[in-house]
């Protein structure tokens, strides 16, 4: 009887686990997303990887997408306009870029940044070590526009930026504030005035990789029916 009670425990735990992971794993569908002008819209939240669906996006002049504490994204955008000088980018909370698939249908492209590049660590709050640039996957479809990564002043320019973090830091800038923090240390506590007390490296990340790739359709999680889906 007690092995029977243990067996059905487990299996409804099981599924339960099962059930979590699949709600988990559901994209965020959103119907209609404007972007205006100039306008910055990010998307955040407890998750490090999301799956995102736009049906429709119409980034405006310099606007830009962006996801905070994300390590992995993949969008799916059915229907694209975007404008000049328009960014796409994010990070994961931990100064690394960002590791995105991008998949769309470009109707309209003029000028794409896609920035998911390693941060610097900054010596007032240096909670993180220089970070490393993101992978990024760029699947258009086909029929759409074609991305090109040659002539920036030409249309259906997009450029990559996944490069590393560190390369802009000052290493003589960062030893001096060091040592004015190790001065200024509580006596006994040398390490008081370091986050975390910890002197990190002046090492530089590493640099992502990216792909361009033509598709003939564009490919995503499945979305059961409407819930969830909002405009913006």
């Amino acid at each position: 009887m007690m092995k029977r009670i243990i067996f059905c425990a487990t299996v409804l735990l099981t599924a339960a686990s099962v059930s979590l992971a699949r709600v988990k794993e559901e994209p965020l569908k959103i119907r209609k997303l404007v972007l205006e002008k100039r306008q910055s819209h990010s998307i955040q939240g407890r998750d490090s990887a999301v799956t995102i669906v736009i049906d429709t996006l119409i980034m405006n002049d310099r606007s830009s997408l962006r996801f905070f504490n994300k390590k992995d994204v993949n969008l799916v955008i059915r229907y694209a306009v975007i404008g000049k000088d328009c960014v796409i980018g994010g990070d994961d909370g931990k100064n690394n870029g960002t590791n995105i698939i991008l998949s769309a249908n470009f109707v309209q492209l003029k000028k794409l940044s896609i920035d998911v590049s390693g941060l610097d660590a900054k010596m007032s709050n240096r909670n993180f070590d220089n970070g490393n640039g993101g992978k990024v996957v760029l699947n258009y479809l086909a029929g759409g526009v074609k991305p090109q990564l040659s002539d920036s002043r030409s249309e259906g320019y997009v450029e990559i930026s996944n490069h590393a973090g560190g390369y802009r830091t000052n290493a003589q800038s960062d030893l001096y504030t060091v040592y004015s923090r190790l001065q200024s240390g509580v006596p006994g506590r040398p390490l008081s005035q370091l986050p975390n007390g910890r002197v990190y490296s002046g090492g530089i990340g590493r640099d992502g990789k990216s792909d361009v790739i033509e598709v003939k359709e564009l490919l995503s999680s499945p979305v059961s029916g409407t819930a969830g889906s909002k405009d913006f």
